[in-house]
């Protein structure tokens, strides 16, 4: 694996997200995802959406594209690093920004951060023990967790110059 350098860039400088979740997350939630991805896109930033399903492998419906990527357990070794060539080519792109949409305790999503070559990593604060996976940590909570964690994702970025 390539040695990262990590480091934020202001808001206005961010070409390239990648945003991750599990696809068992509630739908209302994943459609929260894609909305802030897709505002995103409309401020000028290239969006990548991966989405991970937690079955054997994909179907051959399940294609992923331009946009949307996916990933199942087949992408992953036994020790749960990333294996299948597709899933580390995603992760070897040098994104300006990762995004761990999964709001829950999941293994699969700090992997992904934990190989993603992206400068900066964002996360939910859930576990203390994942400090090292992410630049920036955020609490998810209020009423709607995942809209309030993307609020306050909006809200640092905006803010670091």
């Amino acid at each position: 694996m390539a040695s990262n350098k990590r480091m934020a860039k202001n808001f206005n400088s961010i070409q390239t997200v990648l945003i991750v979740w599990d696809a068992t997350q509630s739908k209302s939630d994943i459609e929260e995802l894609k909305t802030f991805g897709h505002e995103l896109r409309q401020s000028g930033k290239v969006i990548t959406f991966l989405a991970y399903h937690p079955i054997k492998k994909l179907s051959a419906d399940m294609q992923p594209n331009e946009i949307y990527q996916l990933c199942a357990k087949a992408d992953f070794s036994f020790f749960e690093a990333p294996k299948s060539s597709a899933l580390k080519k995603v992760l070897n792109q040098p994104f300006d920004l990762f995004i761990n949409g999964c709001l829950a305790d999941n293994k699969i999503t700090r992997t992904m951060a934990a190989f993603t070559q992206a400068q900066f990593r964002i996360g939910p604060y859930i576990n203390p023990t994942d400090t090292n996976f992410y630049e920036l940590m955020i609490i998810p909570n209020g009423a709607d967790p995942c809209e309030n964690y993307l609020i306050e994702i909006g809200k640092y970025l905006k803010k670091i110059h």
